[in-house]
């Protein structure tokens, strides 16, 4: 009985352990362990770094390694779309990650064609274009409910049974 118990401890105590190890290694890289390069790069994501997870912060530092690379207006406009990125809910997040890969299933070719056809639109189609995307997502949307919830009532007073 004791062996089958200290047994039970031990195993405990080794998931234990190895959860806790498990957890610190899926925050790595920490901001701080970044090179300078990095943190440039991805630097209007350095409030949220923490919160992401370690596939998350993979997929970010690819994006760093191409950063160099990058003409100063490429690089302006990448940090404006990570910052309007990190502003974005969870839910949007998941949207956006689901259209990006959507939009990558496409061949190269056609992607660039429609790209293409998309920019010579004049800017009132453009608009028009963006007002119905936004109304087909707010469509979809479920309404916000009241999630308020209400004050707990006091346990009702009651007299002590007599015996």
């Amino acid at each position: 009985m004791r062996i089958d118990l200290a047994h039970r401890a031990l195993f405990a105590g080794l998931v234990l352990a190895c959860s806790l190890v498990w957890a610190q290694g899926s925050a790595r890289p920490a901001w701080s362990e970044l090179t300078t390069a990095q943190r440039e790069a991805l630097a209007p994501l350095a409030s949220d770094w923490a919160a992401l997870d370690a596939e998350r912060k993979r997929k970010w530092l690819e994006v760093a390694a191409k950063y160099p690379r990058l003409s100063p207006e490429g690089k302006q406009k990448l940090h404006e779309r990570m910052a309007e990125f990190s502003r974005l809910t969870p839910e949007q997040k998941k949207t956006a990650r689901e259209n990006f890969r959507r939009a990558y299933e496409v061949p190269a070719e056609q992607r660039q064609a429609t790209v293409q056809k998309y920019q010579e639109l004049p800017e009132d189609k453009k608009r028009e274009l963006a007002n119905r995307a936004a109304s087909k997502g707010d469509a979809q949307r479920p309404p916000a409910s009241d999630t308020r919830v209400p004050p707990a009532r006091p346990p009702a007073k009651t007299e002590p049974q007599k015996q």
